[in-house]
């Protein structure tokens, strides 16, 4: 089993490389594929997926919260509240991915003040900006879309969106690296 400074760099190498590919995604979108780009926040499927893994994780977090009896119900709870969101949500992918960027920004947060971080104003400012953003998918998930959207029509929104994406994934990666190498 992995200890907990090196899954924390894994992860947030991992996160750096997703940000990286969202910002190869972003500069890819043009007016041209934006009709099949701007069906991504409203994917059923791929936000069911990424919503169970959400659910799967929180359960984790629930069993200290809940009595001993009633952990058997945790995980087929988790699978209900899928099937639930994938049935009557819309906007299910940025829904899911917003709450992925709330327990992320959290674990990351939490993680780096146990892992002693170096440089942890500037880390908590993007755990901050991450959080809110997913907060902000969360609340009003059709925002996503429009944000697609601009990023096809307007040059500034495109490569504004593509330098936030990259420092995000730069930071992260580095962040990772820098765990990584303490071993």
């Amino acid at each position: 089993m992995p200890n907990t400074e090196n899954l924390f760099a894994a992860s947030l190498v991992l996160a750096g490389f997703f940000f990286l590919a969202a910002a190869i995604w972003t500069y890819r979108t043009n007016d041209k594929n934006i009709s099949s780009h701007e069906k991504l926040p409203r994917q059923r499927i791929l936000g069911a997926a990424i919503a169970g893994l959400g659910f799967f994780w929180c359960v984790f977090h629930a069993r200290p919260l809940v009595p001993s009896s009633m952990h058997f119900y945790l995980f087929p709870t988790a699978i209900f509240c899928t099937w639930i969101g994938y049935m009557l949500l819309d906007y299910l992918f940025s829904r899911a991915l917003g709450g992925m960027f709330i327990l992320f920004a959290h674990y990351f947060l939490h993680d780096s003040f146990a892992l002693k971080t170096p440089c942890k104003p500037y880390f908590s400012l993007l755990c901050f900006a991450m959080g809110t953003f997913g907060i902000v998918l969360c609340g009003k998930p059709h925002l996503l879309r429009d944000m697609i959207r601009a990023v096809s029509k307007s040059d500034k929104w495109k490569y504004s969106t593509i330098c936030m994406l990259s420092l995000f994934s730069i930071s992260y990666i580095t962040y990772g690296l820098i765990h990584l190498a303490r071993k």
